[in-house]
């Protein structure tokens, strides 16, 4: 066995689901949802609303089918992954756009205006 064969120990155990990274931050009156998603196509991702949480759903596949034994180093995550973000209550879930360009998912979502003050009436 090779010196480097010991210095770059392999997980054999297959990983079940994979978390994608998010980012999410409110800029000119939209929550805005950024995700790092290389190596999917707009086919491979599955956006849900369900009650208040978004899901991000898909599954990234390796180029090439290389067999766990062929591995040398292993970092990249291969197979479906999810995440699910709990939305406020004042976003717009019916004028959620979503777009993927250059591996980047970007999902817009309108806040709705709260701007109306409602006084409670004592009986």
């Amino acid at each position: 066995m090779a010196d480097w064969e010991h210095t770059h120990p392999i997980n054999l155990e297959e990983e079940t689901e994979g978390q994608l990274a998010v980012d999410v931050y409110i800029k000119d009156n939209e929550l805005v949802i950024v995700s790092p998603i290389s190596g999917v196509t707009m086919n491979d991702i599955e956006i849900l609303v369900h009650g208040d949480m978004l899901i991000i759903r898909g599954k990234r596949l390796p180029p090439e089918n290389p067999k766990i034994t062929d591995y040398l180093y292993r970092e990249c995550y291969w197979g479906p992954f999810s995440k699910t973000i709990i939305l406020p209550k004042d976003v717009d879930i019916d004028n959620i756009k979503a777009s993927l360009k250059d591996g980047i998912l970007m999902i817009r979502i309108p806040k709705l205006k709260s701007d109306t003050i409602k006084k409670i009436e004592l009986e």
